[in-house]
């Protein structure tokens, strides 16, 4: 199978994913839990969630979509190889993971270093399972699945690599996702004055994603029904 096949096919769950969590997204429960929830800022921003999440939300979240796709591709070429270690491409598969780019300062020695090598295996695991379909000689994705795992397999596979909250859920407080709002951005003319409000959505993104997680994996594995009767 071509690599641009199973890009296409991840790509299009990942989007699902998104725009679900963008839907589920409460960001009045942000502006609220912040720090500077009851700042004249944050209370100007509360009156105009519409326009926030357009221009600060949505992008964020977008920004994500990215670097998750962006990080697809060390371990499509872990997929690929022959005669490479994942070791070789773990670097770069790190400097491109969402959680650990969003680890916090406090986490530190033996803790950090077992994060670092679940956040690695997951990935790894990734491009394992990856790996049959790159290498298969159908260019349609699912009659690759087919040809390659059995029903109970596949399934399998779709409820552990769209799971993208498992390392939050895991480690909940090791993580820090934040936002800082430009109030001039959002919303223009006199809110031009106003200070930027540093945010972070850390709860709200998991409570968001998993919703949509809720959403994307029921319908990714129904899918994987429908292949596997056709």
């Amino acid at each position: 199978m071509t690599r641009r096949a199973v890009e296409r096919e991840f790509e299009r769950y990942l989007s699902e994913f998104v725009d679900e969590t963008y839907a589920a997204f409460d960001v009045a429960a942000v502006l609220r839990g912040s720090s500077g929830g009851g700042s004249r800022v944050a209370s100007k921003l509360l009156n105009n969630s519409r326009p926030l999440e357009r221009h600060a939300i949505r992008p964020k979240l977008q920004s994500y979509q990215q670097q998750i796709l962006d990080q697809l591709e060390p371990v499509l070429d872990y997929a690929e190889a022959t005669d490479a270690t994942f070791e070789t491409y773990a670097d770069d598969v790190l400097a491109r993971d969402i959680y650990w780019n969003g680890l916090r300062d406090t986490v530190r020695g033996d803790r950090r270093d077992r994060i670092r090598e679940r956040l690695l295996a997951r990935q790894r695991s990734f491009g394992d399972d990856l790996a049959p379909l790159v290498a298969a000689d159908s260019d349609d994705f699912w009659t690759a699945v087919t040809e390659c795992y059995d029903r109970e397999t596949a399934t399998e596979i779709i409820q552990n690599h769209l799971e993208f909250t498992v390392p939050l859920r895991e480690e909940r407080d090791a993580f820090a996702f934040e936002l800082t709002i430009d109030p001039g951005e959002v919303l223009g003319g006199l809110a031009r004055a106003l200070p930027t409000l540093d945010v972070e959505f850390t709860d709200e993104a998991l409570r968001s994603m998993r919703q949509a997680e809720q959403q994307v994996i029921p319908a990714a594995k129904a899918d994987v029904e429908q292949a596997y009767e056709s």
